[in-house]
C-alpha cells in the first residue's frame, strides 16, 4: 500500500496528479485546507489531498485500435460506396444540327383583389331596436344573458362584503399597532402550519405544535418564531457523540436495510476517532454476502492501521471480542437486511444478542419516504435499536420525512452524514441545527 500526499490549487488539479501518478484505482483518504503566507502575509489558499493505492491493483489496460485500411487504387476506381461496383458513365449526346422546337410560354394567371364579406350588425333580443340575426350560417356566439333577481341580490352581497373586508385591511394598516399572538388572526397561524408542512412535515404534527404556543399572549413575530423552534426541538432528541466506557471497550453496532450506507459510516466514524481523536480502534465485520465486501473493509483497515476481525457466525462472536479487548472502540459491520425477509431479521437478531452492543445505531437513507421509515423502525425494534443515524442528506432537499419519524418515536438521533468523504462528510446530530434548517426548508 503505497499512500502520498499532493498539495495543489484545488481539488481538481489534485485529482488530475493523482490519476496520473497512482492511477484510477487510487483512494482518497483526507483532505484539508492549506493558506499559504508569503513575506509573513497569509496567501491564497491550497488544497492537500492524501491518497492510497494498493500495490497489488491491476493496471488498467489502454484500448486497443484497428488502423484504418484505405482501399486501393485499383477499387477507389472501380467501386464506389460501400464497395459497390461504380455504373458506366453515360455517352455524352451528340449535338443535333437541328436546334430544339422553342416551348410555348404559359399564360399568365388571372388575379382577382378579395374583397371580405359584409355582415349587418347584430344586436340581441330585447334591446331596442329592430332584432338583427347573423348573416348566413354563422354562430350565435354571445347568446345575451339573463340573471333572476335573487342572482343579482347575491351578487351585490358579495360586493358589499369585498369593500367591507378591503376597509378592514385599510384601517389595519394605517393604524400601525403592533401583531400579538391575542390580535392575530388565523391566517397568521396558517402560515406557520404551511411552513412546516412545506418541508413535509404532516399536517397533523404541524397544527399540534403551533397550537402547544397559541395560547402565548403578547408576543412579537421573531418571539413567537423562536418558540416554535423551541417546541420542535423539543419534540427531537438527539443521542450526543460516542461515550467510551473505563470497564472496557465501547461497542457499536451498525444495522440497516441495504444499500443505506452502513460500511461507510462506520469507515468515517473509525477514521475520525482513529486520526482525529488518537482511539485505539478495531472493526469487527459479519458482512459476508456482497461481493468483495470483506476486501473492501479490509483495504480500509490497512490503510489507517486498525485491527480487522471477520466473523461467519454468531458462534464466532465471542473470539472476535476477545482479540479487541484492549481497543477503546469497537465499530461491528453487519449484513444489509430488508426488514420484511423474516430469515435473514432472525439471523442479524442471533448475532446481536451475542455481541451485546451498547449503542446500536440504525441506519436510514434520508431519501426514504415516511411509511418506508416508520415500517423499518418499527421491525428493527426487535433488535433493540437504541440510536438512528440517518445518511445521504446531500440527495433530498427536505427533512420531514426525518422530523416525523424521531418526532412519533422517540428514538434519538446520533449522527447525519452527506457525502463520501472519509472522514469528513459527517456531522453530530444537533435539535437546534436540525429544526432550523427544517423551517428554512432545506436539508443543508
Amino acid at each position: 500500500m503505497r499512500i502520498k500526499k499532493y498539495i495543489a490549487k484545488s481539488m481538481r488539479e489534485a485529482l488530475l496528479q493523482i490519476k496520473e501518478e497512482l492511477g484510477d484505482e487510487a483512494i482518497i483518504l483526507k483532505t484539508s485546507k492549506l493558506q499559504k503566507k508569503m513575506f509573513g502575509l497569509a496567501g491564497p489558499d491550497e488544497i492537500e489531498v492524501t491518497a492510497a493505492i494498493d500495490d497489488d491493483a491491476p493496471a488498467k489496460k489502454s484500448p486497443e485500435f484497428e488502423p484504418l485500411h484505405m482501399s486501393s487504387a485499383k477499387n477507389s476506381v472501380d467501386l464506389g460506396l460501400y464497395g459497390r461496383p461504380r455504373a458506366a458513365s453515360p455517352e455524352p449526346l451528340a449535338a443535333s444540327s437541328a436546334p430544339a422546337p422553342a416551348m410555348p410560354e404559359p399564360a399568365a394567371p388571372t388575379v382577382r383583389p378579395y374583397f371580405p364579406p359584409r355582415q349587418t350588425p347584430y344586436a340581441p333580443p330585447g334591446v331596442d331596436g329592430p332584432e338583427r340575426q347573423p348573416l348566413g350560417d354563422i354562430p350565435q356566439r354571445f347568446p345575451a344573458s339573463k340573471r333572476t333577481p335573487d342572482e343579482i341580490a347575491e351578487l351585490k352581497a358579495d360586493v358589499r362584503e369585498l369593500k367591507d373586508l378591503v376597509k378592514a385591511i385599510v384601517n389595519s394598516a394605517a393604524s400601525g399597532a403592533p401583531k400579538d399572538a391575542t390580535s392575530a388572526d388565523d391566517s397568521g397561524w396558517d402560515a406557520f402550519v404551511k411552513r412546516l408542512t412545506d418541508s413535509e412535515v404532516k399536517p397533523a404534527i404541524a397544527k399540534k405544535l403551533v397550537n402547544s404556543i397559541r395560547g402565548v399572549a403578547q408576543i412579537t413575530d421573531a418571539e413567537l418564531e423562536e418558540k416554535l423552534s423551541a417546541a420542535l426541538s423539543e419534540q427531537f432528541p438527539v443521542s450526543g457523540p460516542l461515550k467510551l466506557k473505563k470497564d472496557g471497550p465501547l461497542i457499536v453496532a451498525f444495522v440497516g436495510p441495504t444499500g443505506s450506507g452502513k460500511t461507510t459510516t462506520l469507515a468515517k466514524l473509525a477514521a475520525y476517532c482513529c486520526i482525529n481523536k488518537s482511539k485505539k480502534i478495531s472493526i469487527i465485520t459479519a458482512d459476508t454476502y456482497r461481493i468483495a465486501a470483506i476486501e473492501q473493509i479490509r483495504a480500509f483497515a490497512d490503510i489507517v492501521n486498525v485491527g480487522l476481525q471477520i466473523v461467519f457466525s454468531p458462534d464466532e462472536m465471542p473470539a472476535a471480542l476477545a482479540a479487541c479487548e484492549g481497543s477503546d472502540v469497537v465499530f461491528v459491520d453487519n449484513a444489509g437486511r430488508s426488514q420484511r425477509d423474516k430469515e435473514h431479521m432472525e439471523e442479524l437478531r442471533l448475532l446481536v444478542d451475542v455481541l451485546r452492543p451498547d449503542e446500536t445505531h440504525l441506519v436510514l437513507s434520508a431519501t426514504t419516504k415516511d411509511s418506508d421509515l416508520l415500517d423499518m423502525v418499527q421491525r428493527y425494534r426487535n433488535i433493540k435499536v437504541n440510536r438512528l443515524l440517518f445518511t445521504k442528506l446531500d440527495e433530498t432537499t427536505k427533512l420531514g420525512n426525518i422530523f416525523n419519524i424521531v418526532s412519533d418515536l422517540g428514538i434519538p438521533v446520533s449522527y447525519f452524514t452527506m457525502g463520501q468523504s472519509v472522514p469528513d462528510d459527517i456531522e453530530l446530530a444537533q435539535a437546534g441545527k436540525f429544526v432550523k434548517r427544517l423551517m428554512e426548508g432545506r436539508a443543508l
